[in-house]
Parts: structure tokens; C-alpha cells; sequence
């Protein structure tokens, strides 16, 4: 059976527990609630005996089903987690994806599995994590893959969806998360920190437990908190540097640039934030990215997000460079930030130097 997170969810808080299931997406949040209502159904607290992980890159299938087939004498009941299940559908270090490559659809071990479930352990649920695949891509290698994993697990156990949820329902849940810790958070301050943080219910559960550590005496979290906790991180970026050098507008980067300086930033900084700048062109790129939504979810699992407002821009100026203009400022960059660390006369030159042969205007010097 597959099943969206909130329904298995609801299930079982009902005290509905199936004899396994298959974590199969990205969200950890979804992971995360899944895993506590679990505990709390099968009457497990977090130092139980009755608690085991397994990890299939080091451990193998075999000894979780018998751990699963055996009775536990210091617990009742026990939860195993099965970490990285997707290690069960490998053959030679390739994945099995059922498409007649002369692999396997069915591996042997995934038989025994089968044979496991036709009499499960009464006391025990077993629990398969495989979060290494965005169930929203739109690349066909991983829908394969997320369709060879499904045909695989469907007839064993229940599988649930780890989907990322949309903005009206993940405006729902930061309230609630918000209700948990004693707070209240209207509708629009909830949407202006699930719009930052791209419906990260994850992230957005840490920042909302950030908040509440932060002004604890507090009973509303307001958009001046957000707009403290948020700034810190979009402060950093040289946006509107990034946004100058996008427009191929010399005279405009320069001013930027002089702005940075008069403000005191460091000049590696200033050349770090225009390189991860290109990194991110350069990804939009390589996965011709068109949304909105997906260009968040690509930078965002990269470890180079941007500011929800800015991503429709990094759209436009991603297709205003060529592959290898970008690949070229990255060389740049990393000459201009040899150059500044090699204690020059001046940092200024260096800077715009780097600055005027990023955006093709040669320097003085060339």
C-alpha cells in the first residue's frame, strides 16, 4: 500500500502499526514524524532495548531479518530502523532498475524478505529508509529508479511518500510546530518563513525552535523575527553585486563592488560570494532548470540556496551565460582570490580586475 506521509501518519497515531514500511523520498520532517508516532504507538522511549539501526552500506539485509525473526527479552516490542535500504537493490555496485540490463529485478535477499513478511514477527516492525531520491524529480534516470524501488517494495510492506508539501500545507504545519512550543504565528508571517526556506518542513521546524530559544518571553512570533533571523543569512550574499554582474552592466557591478568595500567586506569574501554566485548559474544550467520551485529544490540541495525573491532572477541570468563563461569566472575567481592572498599593493585593482574580465571588458593590463 503507498501511502502520503500525513495519512500514514494519522494511521498510525490510531495505533495502526504494519509489520514494515518503506521511507521512500527526501522530507525529514515526514521521516522524523514518522519514526516518533512510531515509537510512541509501540510504547518504545528513545533509550529502549527496543530500538536497533541498521545501516545496508555496512550492514547486511540478512542480520536485520533476524534480528526482526528474533524475540526480544529485554523489550516487548521493537522498532528496527534500516538505514540506506537502497543498498538491497544493488548488484555490483549498480542499482537494479528492472529494465532488462541483465540485473536482477529481484534479488535473492529480497526474497528472503518476502518470506520474512508472509509471517512477520508479531512484536516487530521494521522500518526502510531510502532518502537519497527527490520524489518530485524530473530527471527519467531517477523516476526509474523510484520505480524499480516501488515495484520492488510494494508486495512487502506498506510504503510511504515522503513528499514535500505545498505552501498552503506547509503554512498549516509551521503554525502547528509553532502551537507545539506554546506560540502563535499568524498565517502571513508562516508563509513569509515556509517561502524562505523553499517548504523545508524540516529547516523550518529548527528556525521556529531557534525563534523560540531566542525571545523566549515572546507569545507571537512576528515578521520583525524573521526578518532578524533571516537577515544574517541574506546580508552575506553580495546579492546585489550577484544581480549587477548578471545584467552585464559594468558601471552598475562597479558601484556595487564600491559599496561592498565602503562598508569594510573583506575582499576574499567579495570574490568567495561572486564564485558561489557562478555555482549556482552553473547548476540552473547543467539541470536546465525552468521553475521557480525547482530551482529552489536543485540549489538547495547543493548547499547553495538563495533568498526565495531572488530565484526568478537567478532563472534569467542563468540563461544569459554561456557554460563555458561560467566555467571561465570560476578560473577568475580563483586567480583574483590567489592574487588578494598573496598581500597585493592593492585590493581595489585586484577587484576590479576581476570584476571587469568576469563581465568581458578587458583591464588596463590585458
Amino acid at each position: 500500500m503507498r501511502l502520503p506521509a500525513p495519512h500514514a501518519l494519522e494511521k498510525i497515531q490510531k495505533g495502526i502499526v504494519a509489520p514494515g514500511y518503506l521511507l521512500l523520498g527526501t522530507e525529514l520532517y515526514w521521516r522524523d514524524q514518522i519514526c516518533a508516532a512510531l515509537q510512541k504507538a509501540m510504547g518504545l522511549e528513545a533509550v529502549s532495548f527496543g530500538l536497533a539501526e541498521f545501516d545496508l552500506r555496512q550492514d547486511s539485509l540478512e542480520k536485520a531479518v533476524e534480528k526482526a525473526q528474533s524475540q526480544n527479552l529485554l523489550a516487548p516490542r521493537q522498532l528496527l530502523f534500516i538505514r540506506n535500504a537502497q543498498a538491497a537493490l544493488s548488484r555490483r555496485g549498480r542499482e537494479v532498475d528492472g529494465s532488462g540490463g541483465g540485473g536482477e529485478t529481484s534479488p535473492k535477499h529480497l526474497g528472503d524478505l518476502a518470506a520474512y513478511f508472509e509471517n512477520p514477527n508479531p512484536s516487530t516492525t521494521l522500518i526502510f529508509e531510502m532518502m537519497d531520491v527527490g520524489l518530485e524529480t524530473d530527471d527519467w534516470r531517477e523516476k526509474e529508479k523510484i520505480n524499480a524501488r516501488l515495484e520492488s517494495f510494494e508486495e512487502l510492506c506498506d510504503i510511504i511518500l515522503l513528499l514535500a508539501p505545498g505552501t498552503r500545507e506547509a503554512v498549516a504545519l509551521a503554525q502547528s510546530e509553532a502551537q507545539k512550543r506554546g506560540r502563535k504565528i499568524s498565517p502571513q508571517t508562516a508563509e513569509h518563513l515556509v517561502d524562505a526556506f523553499h517548504c523545508n518542513l524540516a529547516l523550518i521546524r529548527m528556525e521556529l525552535e531557534k525563534l523560540c530559544l531566542r525571545h523566549p518571553e515572546k507569545e507571537w512570533i512576528d515578521a520583525q523575527d524573521l526578518k532578524e533571523m533571516i537577515s544574517a543569512d541574506v546580508a552575506g550574499t553580495g546579492i546585489e553585486l550577484s544581480e549587477a554582474i548578471g545584467s552585464k552592466n559594468v558601471t552598475v557591478a562597479l558601484k556595487a563592488l564600491q559599496g561592498l568595500r565602503s562598508q569594510g567586506k573583506y575582499a576574499p569574501l567579495i570574490v568567495s560570494e561572486v564564485a558561489r554566485y557562478l555555482r549556482q548559474l552553473i547548476l540552473l544550467k547543467e539541470n536546465r532548470v525552468r521553475d521557480i520551485r525547482q530551482a529552489g529544490r536543485v540549489l538547495w540541495e547543493a548547499k547553495l540556496s538563495s533568498p526565495q525573491n531572488s530565484l526568478a532572477e537567478l532563472l534569467v541570468q542563468a540563461a544569459q551565460f554561456s557554460g563555458p563563461q561560467l566555467l571561465r569566472g570560476l578560473e577568475l575567481a580563483f586567480e583574483a582570490d590567489l592574487a588578494l592572498r598573496s598581500s597585493p599593493a592593492d585590493e581595489r585593482v585586484v577587484l576590479e580586475r576581476f570584476l571587469l574580465a568576469l563581465m568581458g571588458t578587458p583591464s588596463r593590463r590585458d
